[in-house]
């Protein structure tokens, strides 16, 4: 068994009312970003620092930045990607919980006020993630998010056998700092969540709250939406696994993760393949149910996730379809063909 790299006491402890920083990391999200800035400021908790980092940006984004003087850190650089903009953020960062929030994000006006009071309550945490709602462009809420069941206390055993957890995206992600530096500088061009959430959990335990604190907005631009890239997908689940396993040598040379485990990458290699023989599609479906049975997921999420990836296995075409459209919206186009009128 790997052992989790524990805080001491002295490291775990909050002040009475600790600094928060808030860092919100920018890219020509310029229509959005002003809705960013303004969550923060609505905030309930007061004890608040918000450092906004504009990566290259080509549009207005430098005027609506700089228009709020004073009231924030603004940073300006070169394109570097979105862990270089992290990095850059937490490099300036005070506070003793660092909250992350895309520019193209909202926060919940409680949302700050419940993480600093969770960090209190339970010391053994270094990452909070919470439940979010989404929204479109023009900020119309959508849904929930799938499941409202996320992972809680050590889970690294889950990343060494499955090579994931239920976890937050970058805006439901909280941290301890002391916890946080471990892992900083983050590789530039990471995608960040992907990167935190595969390789904190080696240096502590991970909170959650069930709670709807941010909303996360689709748009068609951000980089998680609808992403049908088979390519892209592939690498990404490559990447991630090699973050688990140079977090994990940190702590246990020994532990890996068998990127065989993955059961996304092998329902992602089965489109690039253009199909797999019914033995390897049998073993995906094994592998999605025995993954959600270890993970903890909520029936819905277990449903949602089998017959994707089943798709993805035995009809590439349609997994393809599901990607790009996501299940509920394959589902209606699928009705929608079915019931319109023959001419």
């Amino acid at each position: 068994m790997t052992q989790t790299l524990s805080l001491s006491s002295a490291q775990s402890n909050l002040s009475a009312k600790p600094l928060v920083s808030v860092i919100i990391d920018n890219y020509n999200y310029g229509q959005f970003l002003s809705q960013a800035i303004e969550s923060v400021f609505a905030q309930t908790y007061p004890h608040i620092e918000l450092i906004v980092v504009d990566d290259g940006s080509t549009d207005h984004s430098e005027q609506i930045i700089t228009a709020y003087g004073d009231r924030l850190i603004s940073v300006f650089q070169a394109t570097g990607g979105q862990g270089a903009a992290v990095n850059t953020g937490f490099a300036q960062a005070q506070g003793e919980i660092i909250c992350l929030l895309d520019a193209d994000d909202q926060f919940y006006p409680d949302k700050v006020e419940k993480v600093v009071t969770a960090f209190a309550n339970h010391p053994e945490w270094g990452q909070i993630a919470h439940c979010w709602t989404t929204m479109n462009a023009a900020s119309q809420k959508l849904g929930k998010n799938s499941s409202n069941v996320l992972s809680q206390g050590q889970v690294e055993p889950l990343l060494l056998q499955w090579g994931k957890y239920a976890s937050g995206i970058t805006s439901a992600l909280s941290y301890r700092r002391r916890v946080l530096q471990q892992v900083m500088p983050a590789p530039p061009r990471c995608i960040i969540d992907s990167y935190l959430n595969a390789t904190l959990p080696f240096y502590g335990a991970v909170g959650s709250l069930n709670e709807t604190l941010m909303a996360y907005r689709i748009h068609g631009n951000n980089i998680q939406a609808r992403n049908s890239n088979v390519d892209y997908l592939i690498q990404a689940r490559e990447l991630i696994a090699s973050y688990i396993n140079q977090a994990a040598a940190q702590v246990d040379p020994s532990q890996r993760f068998d990127l065989d485990r993955d059961v996304d990458y092998r329902a992602y290699r089965a489109i690039a393949q253009g199909g797999v023989p019914l033995a390897e599609a049998l073993a995906i479906i094994r592998l999605s149910l025995q993954e959600s049975y270890a993970i903890g997921r909520s029936p819905r999420d277990t449903g949602i996730r089998l017959l994707h990836r089943a798709m993805c296995a035995l009809f590439p075409q349609q997994g393809i379809a599901v990607l790009r459209q996501g299940l509920r919206g394959y589902v209606r186009t699928k009705l929608s063909r079915r019931s319109a009128p023959e001419v």
